[in-house]
């Protein structure tokens, strides 16, 4: 890839030629030995599907849902011979089956002995990453977030926590998505996530652009990283994200690069993290804390930071560490996609081959196979010492530790402690849509289905606290509802494919659903 398609594209839009450093740009080409293809508040452009068939949501005042059978989000089991009220955005009640003629005034819907359940919530996604580079970013980059919010409702997901991304996208998608002008969940937001500088050398992600120029800025709709130098830089940005509308706060501990032969990267100092942390305890918002290491786990902990992001992957956790999180009230989102990713580049390559397409336009299937079809070559060969220093992420590395990265769920699963779900969908393997990947990778970890389907529902909606809204199919909550044909207690599987999805009493989905035609 080029690394300055994308600024030229940019020089382009600008009557006045602003003159802008190329230096600013050249940490925006996305170094091939990351393993990761995501950008800067859509300084690549995730490029769009083929033209989707056109979609219409539909909603009325008053429904009623009949024939199924129902995972209610709190129970192990299956509930019969219910009916669900809901008027306009909220359920009004579940009650026994009885004669539907009394409730003449509602739209009956008959969901044909489908199971439903809460709708899903994913706690770690980048909504507006994208999937390209090239000339053409800034034309394309709208209709590829559109996409991702598609393909992430249309599995089922409902509700989504951003951790990283553009702020001014965020903003103008996630309305769109409110009032039903696309498909798309509900959006949660940290907006920019808070990442390290050290004078010129980025912290991780250190693939990640920083752009200075106001202007350019403005037209990407801001750094998906901002990347404070200073004490007072860091509070100052902090506050912005909250004045501009994030819910969340998003930092980093990363130091070094993911390798068996590990280079150091900037990090932000304790004073750093401690003032994050007291900025969000002044406006009452939570922060995340991005943690692949056993070392970030340990400052998490220490820190007090709300929600780890990622399970560690270097070693196990020490037991203390374990116990410490736990007696916090602290949660986890393992992102299991991610590492299952970096032992499959075979299999992601043949779904891209397969149904790319349903993803990515076509130039971005053949720039993100490319890169899978290099980094497969990479691990035929047997690199030097000095080959493997210069990655930032070695494949290799993930399947030696992959071993840690289970034990380490188990072991916390065990403990009792707080995990959620979250699938990190923005990276280039990250494709949107692939929820139910995460929930088979959880439950291929020894977590049960019942454990697993709580976690993305009812677990996942307290830790962003959400609980009294959405998590469970009860009275007073938001109608956010999906259906599966079988059973996904007893198969995990049948949540590939979901036939109805409901957000906020709205139907977003309804495949042979009598009367809907969605």
């Amino acid at each position: 890839m080029k690394d300055l398609d994308y600024i030229e594209s940019i020089l382009e839009l600008l009557e006045n030629k602003l003159q802008l450093s190329r230096r600013d740009f050249s940490k925006a080409s996305v170094l091939l030995s990351s393993g990761l293809l995501l950008s800067s508040a859509g300084s690549f452009a995730l490029s769009g599907c083929d033209r989707k068939p056109e979609w219409k949501s539909i909603s009325f005042l008053k429904i009623l849902l009949h024939n199924f059978q129902l995972f209610d989000g709190l129970q192990n089991r299956l509930l019969k011979d219910r009916i669900i009220l809901i008027e306009e955005d909220k359920i009004q009640g579940i009650e026994r089956k009885g004669d539907l003629d009394q409730y003449r005034d509602y739209k009956a819907v008959d969901l044909k002995g489908w199971t439903i359940l809460p709708g899903l919530i994913d706690n770690h996604v980048h909504i507006t990453c994208p999937f390209m580079n090239g000339g053409d970013v800034l034309s394309k980059m709208d209709q590829q977030i559109e996409y991702n919010l598609r393909n992430c409702v249309m599995s089922g997901v409902t509700t989504v926590r951003d951790v990283g991304g553009s702020p001014g996208k965020i903003s103008k998608f996630r309305s769109k998505a409110d009032n039903n002008e696309i498909p798309g969940p509900r959006v949660i937001s940290s907006l920019s996530m808070i990442a390290a500088r050290k004078g010129e050398q980025l912290g991780w992600p250190v693939f990640m652009p920083y752009i200075r120029n106001p202007q350019i800025k403005e037209i990407i709709g801001g750094n998906f990283a901002e990347r404070p130098a200073t004490i007072r830089e860091l509070k100052e940005i902090t506050e912005e994200m909250i004045r501009m509308g994030a819910q969340w706060l998003k930092t980093l501990h990363h130091d070094h690069t993911i390798s068996f032969y590990p280079r150091r990267i900037p990090n932000h100092t304790d004073e750093g993290y401690k003032a994050i942390l007291e900025i969000g305890k002044k406006h009452d918002i939570k922060c995340a804390l991005h943690a692949m290491f056993v070392n970030g786990f340990e400052k998490g902990v220490e820190l007090g930071f709300h929600s780890l992001e990622h399970i560690p992957m270097d070693d196990v956790i020490p037991e203390r560490y374990a116990e410490k999180f736990i007696a916090k009230g602290m949660a986890i989102m393992p992102t299991m996609m991610v590492y299952h990713d970096f032992l499959n580049h075979q299999i992601i390559l043949e779904l891209l081959e397969d149904h790319g397409k349903e993803y990515l336009i076509p130039e971005a299937v053949k720039q993100v196979s490319n890169i899978i079809s290099k980094l497969l070559a990479l691990e035929k060969r047997n690199l030097s010492e000095e080959e493997q220093r210069k990655l930032l992420a070695d494949p290799r590395y993930f399947k030696e530790m992959f071993p840690n990265v289970v034990e380490n769920i188990k072991r916390l699963n065990g403990m009792g402690a707080k995990i959620g779900i979250g699938t990190d969908s923005g990276t280039f393997r990250g494709l949107f849509g692939r929820y139910n990947d995460e929930l088979r990778h959880m439950t291929s970890a020894g977590i049960s289905n019942f454990d697993t389907l709580r976690m993305a529902t009812v677990v996942n909606a307290g830790i962003i606290d959400m609980q009294e809204k959405i998590g469970t199919i009860e009275k007073g909550k938001y109608a956010d509802i999906i259906a599966v044909e079988g059973n996904p207690l007893k198969n995990i599987e049948v949540m590939d494919s979901v036939a109805m999805i409901m957000k906020g009493g709205t139907f977003i989905k309804g495949k042979g659903v009598h009367g809907l035609n969605l």
